[in-house]
This record gives C-alpha cells, sequence and structure tokens, in this order.
C-alpha cells in the first residue's frame, strides 16, 4: 500500500467525519484502516478489537459518504468491503469465506432442485419416501419415527399440490405411500391418510 493512498485514505475518512456525528461513529471511523484496492473494489478494515463497531459504518449515511468521497477520490465508483482484521492477511480470509459461502449456497440449492425432482411421478415420491425413512436416524425410537410422520406428511401434501389424483391408478399410487408410511411409523394405514387429507397442518419440526 502506497503512502499516497494511505494518505488519501485519510483524508477521505476525515471528510466523512465532517458530515456525521457521534462519538461511536468517530471512534468507528478513526478505527477503519484501507487494506486494498484491488479494481473497483476497494477493501476497509477494522481491526478484530475494534470490529464490533462496524454497524455504525454500515450506516446507510456514513456508508454513502464513504462512498462518495472514494469516488470523488479516484475517479471510479468503487465497490466497498468493510472487513474483520486490517491486513492483506484477513482479506484473503474474507474471500476464502465468502467463497465457502457460496458454495454451501449453490450446494443447498443443487440439493433443493434435486429434491423437487421427485415429484415428477408417484414412484419417486414413494422411493423418497423409504429413503428419507432409511436416513431417519435412531428410527427405532417412537419419538424420530414421528418426526419422519410429521415430515412425511407435509412431504406427500406438497407432491399432491404438483400431482393431483386424476385416475384410479393415481389413488393406488397414493395408498401405496400412506401404507408405506405407516408400516415404517407402525401405525394404523387409514390414521395416517387422516393426517395426509384431513388434519391440520403440522408444525415444522428442527433438524
Amino acid at each position: 500500500m502506497s503512502q499516497e493512498m494511505l494518505q488519501a485514505w485519510s483524508a477521505i475518512r476525515e471528510r466523512v467525519k465532517q458530515k456525521v456525528s457521534g462519538p461511536t461513529v468517530y471512534r468507528a471511523l478513526d478505527a477503519l484502516q484501507l487494506v486494498t484496492i484491488e479494481g473497483e473494489t476497494v477493501v476497509l478494515g477494522l481491526p478484530h478489537e475494534a470490529y464490533s463497531l462496524v454497524g455504525h459504518l454500515n450506516n446507510p449515511t456514513v456508508r454513502k459518504w464513504i462512498e462518495q468521497y472514494l469516488e470523488e477520490a479516484y475517479a471510479f465508483r468503487p465497490q466497498v468491503v468493510i472487513i474483520e482484521g486490517a491486513t492483506l492477511h484477513d482479506w484473503h480470509l474474507h474471500q476464502r469465506k465468502q467463497e465457502e459461502l457460496r458454495r454451501l449456497s449453490e450446494q443447498s440449492a443443487r440439493k433443493r432442485e434435486a429434491e423437487s425432482r421427485v415429484y415428477t411421478t408417484w414412484d419417486t415420491v414413494y422411493e423418497q419416501v423409504g429413503r428419507k425413512f432409511a436416513e431417519t436416524p435412531g428410527r427405532s425410537l417412537a419419538s424420530n419415527r414421528a418426526r419422519y410422520l410429521n415430515e412425511m406428511i407435509t412431504f406427500v401434501r406438497d407432491a399432491l399440490t404438483r400431482l393431483p389424483l386424476e385416475t384410479e391408478a393415481d389413488e393406488r399410487q397414493l395408498n401405496r405411500i400412506i401404507e408405506r408410511i405407516a408400516t415404517n411409523v407402525d401405525a394404523p394405514s387409514a390414521i395416517v391418510a387422516w393426517f395426509i387429507l384431513y388434519a391440520p397442518t403440522p408444525p415444522k419440526t428442527e433438524p
């Protein structure tokens, strides 16, 4: 980081302080450091011990003045990132964390997409009902079978919105699914059918 860039940031910070008020905001700005500029991304950092002040910097008014004065100084519209830490190592750690969050988000999206495909036929719903029971931990316990049943009520109801019962064959397929759930939870199939078709919507359970 060149001395010129650091001096420019110091001047920007003082200009921002003239536009805002409050001792806590001033402390946050005083602690805020220029870490690096990559393309049009301006990385600002708060030392770890001062990161609790980040909310004051993300205040829309404070952030507006930071962005405006950065734009005037560097002649481009900056993408401002405020990280915990004030070194390049902290910036690279932040990037890795963001990449991991993106990866997990994409993985979750792919999982949801894959699960949505189970509704293409009643056969795939039947297979999913069995798979989910096989994945249920401690399924010999009544409490865990109850959680599985609770999940399956919502699951089959959702399937019913996507795969309407149009023929007698569809009805037989649905009853086959209900029988499988009933067998899995050791309950009368008529009771399981009532829960799916007529009972109030069950509450969501924690994973």
